[in-house]
């Protein structure tokens, strides 16, 4: 589902504090029972690393959500992102460590874009308290 990104379209994507101060005003308009679920997002850049769409992937239970790398660059390839792609997703627990699903998901994810030519530029885990950065860690 692409959210109503008219609002955040053109941005310019520097930092990965950005993507989680937009992601958290996105999920704040959510009803309070949907917050109780995971939310997977991935966002398209231009070259210029502005925002060209956001794409709701899925949406999963309290405990995780299902995504195919398929289904995470479909948005991609249908705009012509040319950047590349910053994928996000909340954990309801609370808790910013990514979980071992949550790491192998990123290095599916990575290996793909590898593929058709598309970079994943982050992947980002956030709460209402703050978020986890895979680039910030050094680990994408």
């Amino acid at each position: 589902m692409l959210v109503d990104h008219t609002k955040y379209k053109n941005i310019k994507i520097t930092e990965a504090d950005i993507v989680y101060n937009i992601l958290k005003e996105i999920f704040n308009t959510l009803e309070p029972f949907e917050k109780d679920k995971e939310h997977l997002y991935a966002i398209g850049l231009t070259r210029r690393n502005t925002i060209r769409y956001i794409d709701q992937v899925s949406i999963g239970s309290m405990i995780g959500t299902v995504a195919e790398p398929r289904e995470i660059f479909r948005m991609a390839i249908h705009q012509a992102v040319g950047g590349g792609i910053i994928l996000a997703h909340n954990h309801p627990s609370g808790n910013l460590n990514p979980s071992e699903a949550d790491i192998r998901l990123t290095k599916r994810v990575k290996n793909a874009g590898e593929i058709i030519d598309i970079r994943l530029m982050d992947h980002i885990i956030f709460t209402e308290e703050g978020f986890y950065s895979f680039t910030n860690e050094g680990v994408i």
